[in-house]
């Protein structure tokens, strides 16, 4: 199965590129400056701290899109994504899923386990989920378990 990204983001790009969820790097303002120049910004969810901190952040990224988007109908305001760490062992979990339900992410980066769970709940609202491996064979896995269920 492949997936691409939806028809109407084109659009809104002015470079087809995904900035880096870099931990302790990425944040708010970067994620709002990239989307605001047409290219998908991102951030780790673990970089907010509390998980308080996580949700004002993804409230924030939301309003500030949308009161741009409002402002400048035409302008290219990219999509916005944020990387979750997805292992069972990984504490904020089900905090950070129930944040995603709440703000909606378009896109759902996931990395370090099974996505599964995440992609019911984002694919429930329309965002997308990318699931960061480190090699074909994990891949491979990711595929089999997810898209035969």
């Amino acid at each position: 199965m492949t997936s691409s990204l939806p028809e109407q983001w084109w659009n809104q790009l002015s470079l087809p590129v995904i900035s880096a969820p870099m931990f302790l790097i990425s944040g708010p303002e970067l994620v709002k400056e990239c989307c605001l120049n047409g290219v998908i910004g991102s951030f780790p969810a673990p970089n907010a701290r509390p998980i308080e901190v996580l949700d004002q952040w993804m409230g924030d990224i939301n309003d500030t899109l949308i009161a741009a988007k409002d402002k400048e109908p035409g302008s290219k305001i990219a999509p916005w994504a944020m990387n979750m760490v997805v292992h069972r062992t990984y504490s904020r979990l089900e905090e950070e899923l129930e944040l995603v339900k709440k703000h909606q992410p378009p896109i759902v980066i996931t990395s370090l386990g099974s996505p599964k769970h995440v992609v019911d709940v984002v694919h429930s609202y329309g965002g997308l989920v990318f699931s960061d491996v480190s090699s074909v064979d994990f891949a491979k896995k990711l595929r089999s378990q997810v898209w035969t269920d």
